[in-house]
């Protein structure tokens, strides 16, 4: 099974023209945990990661299933050896008269039967049936092999999304009870106001409001918390609430590299364990159709057989007891000709599925490598300008509390920076959650080994 390292890449891109790859994707032997996501520095992540591949349930199963076609291969070389089965048995019998007419109605007695030895069988595989069965057979253990990296590909993306799902969502609960905090302190700034006689309801009034639709949105971000938590409890094959007092720990998303090496997209259509993996299922049906064409042609077995028969069970090993027979035997499946190439049919159609299939999938690597490519760049520009806007709205909203305490702007003007702040700082804590899944993204579709 090839180990091809994509991040040393003679012709690797960068996302951004003129940019250096940085040091971590000129390591030798990566992998998901310790190269793509090592890079943000993030130890809840990467323990998260290491855990996800001892305990995630369906990389169990992809593991399974490649010892179930290494059995299923084992079979196929057995298969082009002799069977030799053994045999032991006892029979009572009494031949019907009506056998031996010469024998006048005179039966014969009960007869005991007793029969021990050996018979073989050993198909020659003269026109490759079994050898191209075996074939097919190699090519499926080394798919199932593949689609354990592809699994393991798809785990790692799928833990690092839903972490990053927690931590995105612990950052805009964050703003959400900031902001209350904040609005809190301006309604009871309008109240004392309207107390002193300085101010009006209409502005208390209008800062409640903002205070209550601020408040409103804090559960449904906590049950969205919970859900990601939970989440990634099962992706670990832990318990859903087993994990959610470990992550319950606020934490924020790990700042993300502003550019990134990525490989070309025919070296990336090549070697991505999917398309490698529907590449072997294609030889494995290129190889099954040979195994058919083969029905058309005689087969050739050796059989033979080896033992001992008698009436009695001491009497095993006496004169006239040992028996043997060997031979040829020819099977041509002449007069069924119409059900072999019904089958040849068969598996010809399964080889242009399984080509379709390997053509489509490097199509659709390519294509997922540039759109994901293109994602992640656009991410973080919307996230360069969003962290400028988060810090104007921020300055705004001071700047209005100062005008409003010293009377020379109206409570509008407060509300409204607050709503442009809360608005700005909740839309980058989303960004931040979208470009971290744009890098994950970016890592499945580059599909590291």
């Amino acid at each position: 099974m090839k180990k091809t390292n994509l991040w040393v890449l003679a012709s690797a891109l960068t996302l951004f023209p003129g940019a250096s790859a940085p040091v971590w994707a000129q390591q030798e032997t990566p992998t998901p945990a310790t190269t793509f996501f090592g890079v943000l520095n993030d130890t809840t992540l990467d323990r998260l990661l290491a855990e996800a591949v001892a305990g995630n349930l369906e990389l169990q199963a992809a593991e399974a299933s490649v010892d179930g076609a290494g059995a299923v291969r084992a079979e196929g070389v057995l298969n082009l050896a002799p069977v030799v089965t053994a045999r032991g048995g006892f029979t009572r019998q009494r031949l019907a008269s009506s056998t031996f007419p010469t024998l006048d109605g005179a039966g014969f007695p009960d007869q005991n039967l007793w029969d021990a030895g050996v018979n073989t069988s050993w198909e020659v595989d003269v026109f490759g049936r079994l050898r191209n069965t075996l074939s097919a057979r190699n090519a499926l253990e080394d798919a199932a092999s593949e689609n354990v990296l592809d699994v393991r590909i798809a785990v790692a993306a799928d833990v690092a999304q839903a972490y990053f799902d927690v931590r995105g969502t612990q950052g805009q609960l964050a703003v959400a009870r900031r902001n209350a905090e904040n609005q809190r302190r301006t309604l009871e700034l309008t109240q004392q106001r309207l107390d002193a006689g300085q101010g009006n309801a209409f502005d208390v009034e209008r800062a409640r409001t903002q205070l209550n639709l601020t408040l409103a949105a804090i559960p449904s971000l906590e049950r969205r918390l919970a859900d990601a938590q939970y989440h990634v409890a099962v992706l670990l094959g832990r318990s859903p609430g087993e994990l959610a007092a470990e992550l319950d720990k606020e934490g924020r998303l790990p700042d993300l590299p502003a550019v990134l090496p990525v490989p070309a997209a025919d070296r990336v259509a090549r070697d991505r364990p999917d398309v490698v993996r529907s590449q072997w299922e294609w030889a494995a049906s290129s190889a099954m159709v040979g195994a058919a064409r083969a029905d058309y042609l005689p087969r050739l077995s050796l059989t033979g057989g080896i033992g001992y028969t008698a009436s009695a069970l001491d009497s095993f090993g006496n004169t006239g007891t040992f028996g043997y027979s060997f031979g040829p035997v020819i099977t041509w499946p002449l007069f069924d000709l119409g059900r072999v190439k019904a089958r040849v049919d068969a598996a010809r159609a399964r080889e242009a599925e399984a080509r379709a299939r390997y053509n489509h999938a490097v199509l659709r690597a390519a294509e997922q490598l540039e759109s994901a490519a293109m994602r992640y760049r656009t991410e973080r520009t919307r996230l360069d300008y969003l962290v400028e806007a988060a810090a104007a709205s921020e300055r705004a909203a001071e700047l209005a509390q100062d005008r409003y305490r010293g009377g020379i702007a109206d409570f509008f003007e407060v509300l409204d920076a607050e709503r442009t702040l809360l608005a700005a700082q909740d839309q980058l804590a989303q960004v931040r959650t979208d470009a971290s899944h744009a890098y994950v993204a970016l890592f499945e579709a580059i599909g590291e080994r």
